[in-house]
């Protein structure tokens, strides 16, 4: 009897870990472009528009100024969650006009600042006035200026409670056999909202 239960469990354990599949961060060469001081003086608000039936996710998106004057012209990204472009707007590149590219955050000269962590199906939303991006498959915060003030270089990082954030230059990505993702790491520490090691 105690014979077949441990055979059950055994079976069970390694039923468990083949629906786990690990991945590693995708690391790429891609270019971003730093905002400076002089970036965070807001002057004109461009606006979304679209030329489909409804501003959704995945609509083809333009931004225009206040004089109707076509800033971001269709064709080059679809629309990810920014109705008004201040600083960034969050959008989806469409690198052959025709299918879904990378999830990016650009300015108004549409430099890309960043790449976008999806929260929740959507970018992830800002926690203590920052939110997390990555650049080239590393994790970083950025503000709402889409100033990277914490460098992208973590393999992961947890949002800031309390002024703290636990980031880990070493992590593991893995799924469950229902696509749930799971990241871990015996290696974490915190950091301040300076992006200096704390206790």
């Amino acid at each position: 009897m105690k014979a077949k239960l441990l055979i059950v469990l055994i079976i069970n354990i390694l039923l468990i870990q083949s629906c786990k599949q690990n991945s590693k961060n995708k690391t790429t060469n891609h270019r971003y472009f730093d905002k400076s001081l002089s970036d965070t003086i807001a002057t004109e608000k461009l606006t979304a528009i679209t030329d489909e039936e409804y501003l959704q996710y995945g609509a083809r998106v333009a931004f225009i100024n206040d004089k109707a004057d076509t800033i971001i012209p269709f064709g080059k990204y679809a629309y990810f969650g920014t109705d008004t472009l201040e600083f960034y707007a969050n959008v989806i590149e469409y690198p052959n006009d025709s299918t879904y590219g990378r999830l990016i955050a650009i300015d108004k000269n549409q430099n890309i600042l960043f790449d976008i962590v999806m929260f929740d199906n959507g970018p992830e939303y800002f926690n203590e006035e920052l939110t997390r991006v990555l650049r080239n498959g590393k994790m970083g915060f950025a503000n709402k200026f889409g100033q990277v003030v914490i460098p992208c270089k973590y393999n992961f990082a947890q949002w800031f409670e309390n002024g703290k954030a636990k980031v880990t230059y070493n992590a593991t990505l893995s799924s469950d056999s229902e696509d749930h993702q799971h990241v871990e790491s015996k290696e974490w520490f915190l950091i301040d909202k300076k992006g200096n090691k704390v206790k």
